[in-house]
């Protein structure tokens, strides 16, 4: 009985969800899910939700997509598997539209370094000395604390002198035998605490900075000099160059190629379905904490709202390089 009554419940099971149409590529579709699920890598400008043009370049990259597939392999059957999808416009990238500029001359990567000087840049170093008073099982933070203390007052008025003897003799970090001096670092040097990096960073030359805290105990550094980023000779910068020049001129290619599969392709949109697809959206940030108003000072009216920030622009990490230069 129980049987027979499962039987009948699935065969009126709800049918599945409709996943429409949102546009066709040489008969191939591309449907919501699809565009709904690549939104999901796609971060709004406004960080809540993709507006009308961010929904409309999601789709235009599944369209890319498709074009380039299709001119991989005519087999439309395949192309519906995204990896067999990937694997073959990879492939057919790698084969036919970057085979061009696999090996550029040193005369066409010399010209690239000349038109972009700026790109091409040492990392900002300082060099500097470091005294650390660890935390311990007998030393609790506010004991580290209060003997860097009299070490900074003891070394502040006169670094040049004092800091390196001092260093030597009290500090107890793995730099002590060599008066604490750190040698020239970067922004991001391995092997040394990101907060004391930071402090480094923020001193300025010939000063020694406050006693501050560090998962080790308490520190105080002494910059002695810093040297701004230097213009790297086209022998330094050759990787970098090669690297730079090839993801420039295969962005240019593939361009290139999709201009021209896209003029003589057919690529139908359905706008309304493109707008009816229901995509993911993020939390509201929320607002910053108004700063506190300057001691004596009358707040009036309603405080203009801070311009937002300038985008950061996407700089590749060379740290490491540079670090061996030093």
């Amino acid at each position: 009985m129980l049987v027979a009554l499962a039987f009948v419940l699935s065969t009126f099971a709800a049918p599945p969800a409709p996943d429409p149409v949102v546009a066709r590529v040489q008969g191939l579709e591309i449907h919501a899910s699809e565009v709904a699920a690549a939104a999901k890598k796609v971060k709004p400008a406004d960080g809540v939700a993709l507006s009308a043009a961010e929904r409309r370049q999601v789709l235009d990259t599944l369209i890319d997509d498709r074009l380039l597939a299709l001119e991989a392999q005519k087999s439309q059957e395949t192309l519906n598997t995204p990896s067999v999808r990937t694997a073959l416009v990879k492939a057919y990238l790698e084969e036919e539209v970057y085979e061009e500029i696999r090996n550029p001359s040193d005369a066409v990567l010399q010209k690239f370094y000349d038109q972009n000087p700026k790109a091409y840049l040492t990392a900002e170093t300082a060099r500097a000395s470091r005294i650390l008073v660890r935390i311990g099982p007998k030393v609790t933070a506010e004991a580290a604390k209060a003997q860097a203390e009299k070490l900074q007052a003891a070394v502040a008025k006169n670094p040049k002198s004092t800091f390196a003897a001092t260093a030597k003799k009290s500090s107890q970090d793995e730099h002590n035998d060599a008066g604490g001096d750190m040698g020239f670092v970067t922004r991001k040097q391995k092997g040394i605490d990101a907060a004391v990096l930071k402090v480094v960073f923020a001193t300025k030359p010939g000063a020694v900075s406050g006693v501050f805290m560090t998962r080790e105990g308490a520190n105080v550094v002494y910059v002695v000099a810093k040297k701004a980023p230097q213009p790297k000779t086209f022998e330094q910068a050759h990787p970098d160059v090669l690297r730079k020049w090839k993801a420039t001129k295969m962005a240019e290619a593939k361009a290139a190629r999709l201009a021209k599969l896209e003029k003589a392709s057919r690529v139908t949109v359905d706008d309304a379905a493109l707008a009816a697809v229901v995509l993911p959206t993020r939390a509201r940030p929320a607002p910053a904490a108004p700063a506190p108003a300057t001691k004596g000072s009358a707040v009036k009216g309603k405080a203009k709202a801070a311009p937002p920030p300038p985008p950061e622009p996407e700089v590749e990490d060379d740290e490491d390089a540079d670090e061996d230069e030093e």
